[in-house]
């Protein structure tokens, strides 16, 4: 029976700690893809929209985490926009620019950031 217990407070407080760097990582790519297109976050923070049980990272379940947070372009609209993390990667982001959706996949960010080293270091192709 302890242990039973002892597991179920272990599970609990590995979800908890999963889902604080899970946040803390889209707050991060919140704030830089909201900088990139010259946007401001409002409120200052995202919130937790849903939960969902998928197939990430080579076939294994996982934990999807969709976020939402709101923008502004000027500081008078307001423009909802979404996160989805993959345990503590994220998998996908969509704001709106100018009437148009910008969307920032994995794939994308990794690509900026090695254009970005590639650039601090001097090896610009």
């Amino acid at each position: 029976m302890n242990t039973v217990v002892l597991l179920l407070i272990a599970l609990a407080l590995a979800l908890w700690y999963s889902g604080a760097r899970a946040k803390e990582n889209a707050t991060r790519h919140v704030m830089r893809a909201l900088e990139r297109a010259d946007l401001q976050l409002l409120d200052g923070s995202i919130y937790l929209r849903k939960i969902a049980l998928a197939r990430i990272h080579a076939g294994r379940f996982g934990l999807l985490r969709f976020y939402a947070f709101e923008y502004t372009a000027n500081g008078a609209d307001r423009y909802r926009g979404i996160v989805v993390m993959a345990a503590a990667v994220m998998t996908y982001l969509q704001i709106e620019k100018d009437g148009r959706a910008v969307i920032v996949t994995a794939a994308d960010e990794g690509d900026r950031e090695s254009d970005e080293s590639r650039r601090q270091s001097g090896r610009v192709e």
